[in-house]
């Protein structure tokens, strides 16, 4: 499985990638996680904040591997 990270922001309900390294037609599974400044927040705001993330990406990832 391959990874890639990049910074944008949704403008008007819509999401932009440029120069994403895969193939045209490519299947893929976004994750949106909103930029937070944990540096502003005290340890145990940020581990609510953390654990409020619905679902389990852990798990996906490991169903994806085996599918691999």
């Amino acid at each position: 499985m391959s990874r890639f990270v990049a910074e944008t922001s949704i403008k008007n309900g819509a999401l932009t990638l440029r120069k994403v390294p895969f193939k045209n037609n490519t299947t893929v599974k976004v994750v949106l996680i909103s930029k937070a400044d944990l540096s502003k927040m005290s340890l145990l705001r940020a581990r609510k904040l953390a654990k409020s993330i619905k679902g389990s990406l852990s798990d996906d990832i490991i169903v994806e591997r085996r599918r691999g």
